[in-house]
């Protein structure tokens, strides 16, 4: 088992609520008899369910509100306002630096700007891509890439929105290409991205004071050292808005399409010229997220267990699930765990635009307080199932043995992606109308 990146954090007080799983038993007498070692990828839950007699075990599941994940430095830059029917308004930002590539040298004197662009490359969505107003904001503070920041941090700014307004409202298209005039008679066709027009004062700003050799464009590391521009927030207006609607965008930070560029001339020439700042691997940058549940279901389950029976929740930027199994501590230390499913049926209908996570990890905290991934519990999305079927062989023979404690067990949705998509799930209670019911089977041989 190793630590799960990024997730050695202190956990919240968790919420508890009552469920029920299913443990089928298979019980050799003999202690000379070896039992079978066969994986779980050859049983399915229903295989097991019928090897033998059931016990029914009271278990407790509950989410909690994880915050203190980092979101610095990762796949995504997420943007955007989603009212999710199910779990609220999510709405996202980004602080980032700048940087230049190598020297930026320029003679002459400046003879008007042609435009600043803004172009950040699409990964994705979650929601609707429904009309959005986006705003860019310079940044009053230093970011640092050797620090870290989680979805509650903020940065100051100064200044008006840098966003030329005839651009600022748009409905993102994430699949088609864009046309962009290269001042010649072909224009460049680049890869689906969102292009804001900015203020034609910032490129002034950045032409000038290159042509009069500020020490910030000699490199990459001069630029950032020099803190000559803190960088940018890029968030959208429209924070709140109606149920059904909006959507989280997801940027690809690093891409080398991932830039401002400002399209300038000379005096001594009419040829069109430009430069680019860019939000690549030089560049610190992090995700900012409010969420908002009020009003929903998945508020009160954090607020009130006993409304938990139906439903529980987990989605990236802040809701884990929770298992707590108090059955495991009545297994003998002479169990021989032979196999071990945990089936985690959702609530989703299929072709629905809120689609589930299609991956999950499980963890557990040990005694110092880390995040400890449990071995073999990465798991994708069984759409035959309508749920997650996760092997925890390993974890529960620990647990049988003494070598580990038995505590709660956390689910997290997307979780190499946690801190920069808005995927989410709602796993089935004990007492959920559909007809899929979480449950643990168990096959283990006890030695005397």
């Amino acid at each position: 088992m190793m630590n799960l990146k990024k997730l050695n954090n202190n956990w919240r007080k968790a919420i508890l609520l009552s469920a029920c799983f299913v443990f089928t038993v298979s019980v050799l007498p003999s202690c000379k008899k070896k039992a079978s070692t066969l994986g779980t990828q050859v049983l399915s839950v229903d295989e097991l369910l019928k090897a033998g007699g059931t016990d029914t075990f009271q278990l407790k599941t509950y989410t909690i509100d994880e915050d203190s994940i980092p979101t610095d430095n990762q796949t995504y830059g997420t943007v955007g306002a989603c009212h999710d029917p199910k779990f609220g308004v999510m709405n996202t930002s980004v602080y980032t630096q700048l940087s230049i590539e190598g020297k930026i040298s320029l003679t002459g004197t400046l003879q008007q700007i042609d435009s600043v662009v803004l172009s950040l490359p699409y990964g994705g969505y979650y929601g609707k891509l429904t009309p959005q107003t986006f705003e860019v904001y310079e940044l009053d503070d230093t970011l640092s890439i050797n620090s870290t920041y989680y979805r509650s941090n903020t940065k100051p700014t100064t200044g008006p929105n840098l966003v030329d307004p005839s651009y600022a409202t748009q409905t993102p298209n994430t699949t088609a290409n864009v046309l962009v005039n290269n001042g010649t008679s072909t224009p460049d066709t680049l890869g689906p991205q969102l292009r804001l027009r900015l203020n034609n004062s910032l490129g002034q700003h950045f032409v000038e004071d290159a042509i009069a050799g500020n020490v910030a464009f000699n490199s990459t590391s001069d630029f950032l050292s020099s803190n000559y521009f803190k960088g940018i927030k890029i968030n959208v207006a429209n924070a709140n808005p109606g149920p059904g609607s909006g959507g989280v965008l997801y940027f690809k930070m690093g891409n080398q399409e991932c830039k401002l560029t400002v399209y300038f001339k000379l005096t001594d020439s009419n040829e069109q010229k430009n430069f680019s700042l860019r939000l690549n691997g030089s560049s610190a940058y992090f995700n900012h997220a409010d969420i908002d549940h009020s009003g929903y279901h998945v508020a009160d389950v954090l607020a009130n267990p006993a409304n938990g029976q139906t439903n529980f929740y987990a989605q990236c930027f802040g809701l884990w699930g929770a298992v707590d199994i108090p059955g495991l501590s009545n297994l003998s230390k002479k169990s021989l765990i032979n196999n071990a499913l945990l089936y985690l049926p959702i609530a989703y209908q299929t072709g629905n635009i809120y689609s589930p996570s299609q991956t999950i990890t499980l963890v557990y905290k040990d005694n110092a307080g880390y995040n400890i991934v449990i071995q073999g519990s990465a798991t994708t999305y069984d759409d035959n199932q309508k749920g997650f079927v996760v092997n925890l062989r390993s974890y529960i023979q620990d647990v049988a043995a003494g070598k580990l404690s038995n505590k709660a067990i956390y689910i997290i949705p997307s979780p190499n992606l946690f801190s920069s998509t808005a995927d989410r799930l709602i796993f089935n209670g004990t007492s959920t109308s559909y007809k899929t019911k979480p449950k643990l089977v168990i096959k283990y041989t006890e030695f005397k």
